[in-house]
């Protein structure tokens, strides 16, 4: 049995981020308030629900004082787990989605796990329910303790893209996993809150990245209700600007680590996938500049030449990913007012201000070509200089 000489004492926090879920929201409470494992706080977080969800909550918080409710306007999923997580006093956090549902001991099997193994994180399968039909499904990576050396090995090389398209090494959901508090609060630091199709990828791998040991299990005791209201089945119009948001943030965090050579491929399989859930001409249009991240090595000074259309996007990227230093913004027609505002600068800057790398923040390989030999002139090496290819 899981349960034997665990410490009851190590308390478990489950978030529960809920949007008009009435419909399915008695069923994923019950669940979570019957749980074998009893030292637990489950805070529940209305965000800005319309439906009489806020109105449960609070019924079944008088029920039963581990359950606490947060209600708050509606700004989306990863504000609403944020709130939670914040608000966590356990030392481990798992999340239950408002429409799913877990078997009783799903609490005692993860607390169990991370305690006998020490480790910072545990994975576990689930079972997909559609209608009358379940599915269980695994991770593809086998089961087992991986420390660095088995990450690094077995995990990393694998995990967001197997073999085949749309095939997860590790699967991407959040709420299979079993997680350090602490640690996973550095993975929300400084999110893009505004992504919110991917969310999940958003935080899943980076945070393995972060683990020192891992524990992948065959365990399928979360169970995820697929139906029709659910996010996933409604994309909003802007969904390939969130696909940008979160190439962005995955970019970003995948170069900061030593593994990049083979973490960046695996995102470029997954944001194919990602383009082919909608219309292809659409991802392109909207994401057609995106900074050149494998060009330039993370926390680098850099000079952005260019605040055209191009340039304002790279600066846009670059200040909400915090990837390198701008030492000078430079552009030809510096002395706009417009471009004054934005502290745009002369070509001068190139012989005050210390660089690495001089990024061309245009659209055009012609434009591209002439920058780079007036560059040239002025002493500029040209393997500094870095010119970003509009995405095809």
């Amino acid at each position: 049995m899981n349960g034997e000489n665990l410490r009851t004492d190590v308390k478990i926090s489950v978030v529960v981020p809920i949007y008009n879920a009435g419909k399915y929201l008695q069923t994923c409470l019950y669940s979570i308030i019957n749980q074998s494992y009893q030292n637990y706080e489950a805070i529940l977080v209305d965000d800005g629900s319309t439906d009489g969800s806020g109105l449960v909550c609070d019924q079944y918080a008088e029920m039963d004082r581990r359950l606490r409710v947060i209600h708050k306007e509606n700004e989306g999923l990863i504000c609403a787990r944020k709130s939670g997580l914040a608000a966590a006093c356990g030392k481990y956090i798992a999340f239950v989605d408002a429409d799913d549902w877990v078997d009783a001991d799903f609490l005692e099997t993860g607390v169990w796990q991370m305690e006998q193994t020490k480790a910072d994180i545990v994975l576990t399968g689930c079972v997909r329910e559609i209608g009358d039909c379940s599915e269980t499904v695994q991770n593809r990576i086998g089961s087992g303790i991986y420390d660095v050396s088995g990450l690094t090995r077995d995990v990393y090389p694998k995990m967001l893209h197997y073999e085949a398209f749309y095939e997860f090494g590790i699967l991407p959901y959040i709420w299979n996993k079993f997680y350090k508090k602490e640690l996973l609060e550095r993975c929300y630091a400084g999110i893009d809150t505004r992504i919110y199709d991917g969310e999940d990828v958003a935080i899943v791998y980076p945070y393995l990245l972060h683990a020192r040991k891992a524990v992948i299990t065959d365990d399928a005791k979360y169970h995820y209700r697929i139906h029709s209201e659910s996010m996933t089945a409604n994309r909003k119009a802007d969904y390939y600007e969130n696909t940008a948001r979160l190439y962005l943030h995955l970019a970003t965090k995948f170069q900061g680590f030593e593994y990049r050579h083979f973490l960046m491929p695996q995102l470029d399989s997954y944001m194919r996938m990602m383009i082919w859930q909608g219309n292809p001409g659409g991802f392109i249009e909207s994401t057609r500049f995106i900074f050149p991240f494998k060009k330039i090595p993370k926390g680098v000074p850099i000079i952005l030449y260019g605040a055209g259309y191009v340039g304002r996007i790279f600066h846009y990227q670059i200040s909400q990913s915090d990837y390198c230093t701008i030492a000078a913004w430079v552009d030809k027609g510096y002395q706009q007012e417009e471009m004054k505002k934005m502290g745009v600068v002369s070509m001068e800057a190139l012989q005050t201000q210390q660089y690495d790398y001089v990024v061309l923040a245009v659209s055009r390989t012609d434009v591209a070509a002439e920058i780079t030999s007036e560059l040239i002139s002025h002493g500029v090496d040209k393997k500094k200089i870095v010119f970003g290819l509009p995405m095809r």
